[in-house]
């Protein structure tokens, strides 16, 4: 019989082929250090833990990767991405391209965090894709020094926007 092939979840072994050995992310930039820390939950607000996120960017090398605990809860120490100015001269804000796994995740989300407070934000290409009102769910909060907050929520009223890429 021919037929389609069902959707399966990662299952319980998502970090078997995931735990193999990744270097810091580096700049060849003189980049800043920076720490990213947050939480991954649901619409109700309830930490997904067993989740994965994958951190990379353009002008950097290498890819943070963070598991997340029990609650949901990350942290990521790496340094802040370059801005840049592409061929055509259109201004991409610093960001990270994010890649969520999970448990019950049938496929990848993917996302992006911004650094909120940064000049060029508001020029950002991408950014002016997404409806002014959802924007602010690829901000990262500033916090301590040289430390930011973002949470993402996969689901309901205030969920992360995801890209379809």
């Amino acid at each position: 019989m021919v037929g389609l092939t069902p959707f399966q979840t990662v299952g319980p072994y998502v970090h078997l082929g995931l735990r193999a050995g990744l270097g810091p992310m580096t700049s060849p930039d003189a980049a800043t250090p920076v720490v990213i820390q947050g939480r991954l939950v649901d619409g109700a607000g309830v930490g997904i833990g067993d989740g994965v996120l994958e951190f990379w960017a353009a002008g950097c090398d290498g890819v943070g990767r963070v598991w997340t605990a029990a609650d949901g809860s990350y942290r990521l120490e790496t340094v802040t991405p370059p801005r840049r100015v592409d061929a055509a001269g259109v201004v991409h804000a610093p960001h990270f391209a994010v890649r969520v796994l999970g448990r019950g995740i049938l496929t990848e989300y993917l996302t992006r965090v911004y650094f909120g407070g940064h000049p060029d934000n508001d020029r950002d290409p991408v950014m002016q894709t997404v409806p002014a009102h959802r924007r602010g769910t690829l901000v990262a909060a500033p916090g301590a020094p040289a430390g930011y907050q973002f949470d993402i929520v996969v689901q309901g009223e205030h969920e992360t926007v995801f890209f379809d890429v």
